[in-house]
């Protein structure tokens, strides 16, 4: 999904003429998967196989953090790398060949999780367990030879500051482990209890290792001064450590178990609007892949908000022709949170289209603008009326195994003609919709609103796709509106050449002034587009022709986790 469908699912991109604030101000990217990528310079992700548990997220989550945990490390071994080099001792070499080693294997795992090879669960495993016991073990060995190099000069006092600063290092490590890397509290404490073991049994063998020229000194340090204090501190470390990898183990399971509305578990967030935020999400017992939308919790307490969201739900689940956007469910959590369920599209808006690819040619343009009447025509049969349509509003997308499938989102603004008791959701004296598509009836604030507005503003849209602009600027959203009202509009083979004249009469007459003037409905409009002669020139398989050169395959989810296999 890419982030022009996201923020087409959110209401619309930002735009300034817009009068009603339903635009999105953000949107975030969503990482492709599944069965599809995108090439360079295209943005289409297409969604393949079932979504993410809490088992996968762990993985990814484990391998980021176990990179950053091996940066760290190689920041410090470097640094205290540098400092060894201005430490004039006489056993500085052991020093410095400890933490060029440690340097080494932090950086080496580090590169190997940076790259994007596919590394399998198991292997990560392996690669945390690699890195922190080797972290480990050089601390242990560091400590062993240095305090017997002190001990043989006779200096008990910087052999035991040596092997304190061995305790706090290890303690550094262990709390590393137990905040960075995501485990249960099983294999959280067995490691980190394991890593607390490595300097006791380290400090063991100094004491048990023959060493018949310091038996004097090594009985000094036998004492509860020093090993018993660092024991202690080791247990003490161990225990924060695990009590920290219990704690964000159970946030983090918290977290995954929160982001399910029903039935539904939510996935990355795929754009932000006016009303609302729309997520990726999946069924958990049907496991398909949906569009999760959420009405911000303080739109909650404005009731035309509320209304709003409602009656886009509510017009959009009577609508079933497949060319409308359709709905799965509605609802709303324990603390209020409403939510409804739509179907999930890879693909392109209008919106996004155009802006990446330039004007549409005729022939596609009339391709999809007939799906797009097919679908409005339900929605007029049943006296809704959308108000707000615009090229973010309309999405191309890939459904089903066909192309350029036309969709019609966002019927957040609709006008319920066929229920004359159907109360206005706009403020007096407010016009509602988005100016630069907006019907000259819609401009003046007349309530009296028919088909022929949506026909208007479908005018409006063919104008935006064969020239690459909108048919009236304006510097303020009102200067559009009056031009929308009083001014003529330039005809678009003016602006591109290419336009044939038979579907230039056709936007034309779609932006008349009054609506007596234009296409009395839908069907009418999709009659004389399919007359024109443009209409032969774009079918299922030149669009196929089109989507395929955008987006290529990549393994479905059984042939990548062989790969994966493979490659581990």
């Amino acid at each position: 999904m890419t982030t022009s469908q996201n923020t087409a699912l959110a209401g619309d991109q930002p735009d300034d003429d817009s009068i009603v604030d339903l635009e999105p101000t953000q949107s975030l990217e969503l990482a492709s998967a599944g069965s599809f990528s995108t090439r360079a310079g295209g943005g289409v992700a297409l969604v393949d196989g079932s979504w993410r548990s809490l088992r996968s997220e762990t993985h990814d989550l484990r391998r980021n953090r176990l990179t950053s945990a091996a940066l760290f490390m190689a920041v410090v071994s470097a640094v205290l790398l540098i400092w060894s080099f201005f430490n004039g001792t006489s056993m500085h070499w052991v020093i410095t060949a400890m933490m060029g080693l440690r340097l080494v294997v932090a950086s080496t795992v580090a590169g190997l999780l940076l790259s994007k090879l596919p590394i399998s669960t198991d292997r990560v495993r392996l690669m945390e367990y690699g890195l922190f016991g080797l972290m480990a073990v050089l601390i242990a060995v560091t400590q062993y030879v240095v305090d017997v190099e002190f001990l043989r000069r006779g200096d008990v006092l910087a052999a035991a500051t040596y092997m304190k600063n061995g305790v706090i290092g290890m303690i550094v490590l262990m709390v590393l482990y137990g905040t960075f890397i995501p485990n249960d509290t099983r294999t959280a404490a067995t490691v980190i209890l394991t890593m607390a073991l490595v300097p006791i049994v380290s400090f063991a063998l100094l004491m048990e290792a023959e060493h018949p020229d310091l038996v004097e000194e090594l009985e000094g340090m036998r004492g509860g001064e020093h090993a018993g204090s660092n024991a202690l501190s080791l247990m003490i470390g161990a225990g924060l450590a695990i009590y920290g990898a219990h704690i964000l183990n159970g946030l983090r399971k918290d977290l995954h178990n929160a982001r399910k509305y029903g039935q539904y578990q939510l996935g990355q967030q795929l754009g932000v609007g006016g009303m609302g935020e729309v997520y990726m999400a999946e069924h958990q017992l049907l496991k398909r892949p949906c569009a999760l939308k959420l009405i911000k919790p303080g739109a909650v307490s404005d009731p035309i908000a509320l209304a709003r969201f409602e009656r886009e739900v509510k017009s959009a689940a009577r609508l079933s022709h497949p060319n409308t956007i359709a709905i799965y469910d509605y609802g709303h959590t324990d603390d209020g949170t409403f939510y409804y369920v739509m179907e999930y599209l890879p693909g392109l808006s209008l919106q996004d289209l155009v802006t990446q690819y330039g004007p549409m040619p005729p022939g596609r343009l009339i391709f999809l603008l007939r799906q797009v009447c097919a679908g409005l025509a339900e929605a007029h049969s049943l006296g809704i009326i959308h108000r707000d349509l615009k090229p973010a509003n309309l999405f191309v997308a890939l459904r089903g195994g066909e192309a350029d499938v036309a969709k019609v989102l966002d019927f957040g603004l609709v006008k319920l003609t066929g229920d004359p008791d159907a109360p206005e959701l706009t403020t007096d004296q407010t016009v509602s919709g988005t100016p630069t598509f907006m019907s000259p009836e819609q401009a003046t604030g007349d309530s009296a609103l028919d088909p022929r507005t949506d026909v208007y503003s479908l005018g409006a849209i063919a104008y935006f796709a064969l020239t690459g602009q909108p048919p009236f600027k304006g510097s303020t959203p009102m200067a559009v509106m009056i031009a929308h009202a009083r001014d003529p509009v330039v005809p678009p083979s003016q602006i591109n050449e290419s336009v044939p004249a038979d579907l230039e009469q056709v936007v034309l007459r779609c932006l008349a002034k009054k609506p007596e003037d234009r296409y009395s409905n839908v069907k009418a409009l999709s009659k004389d587009l399919a007359a024109c002669q443009a209409s032969h020139e774009w079918n299922e398989e030149r669009a196929e022709e089109w989507w395929r050169k955008l987006v290529q395959p990549i393994p479905g989810p059984a042939e990548a986790a062989a790969e994966a296999a493979a490659v581990s």
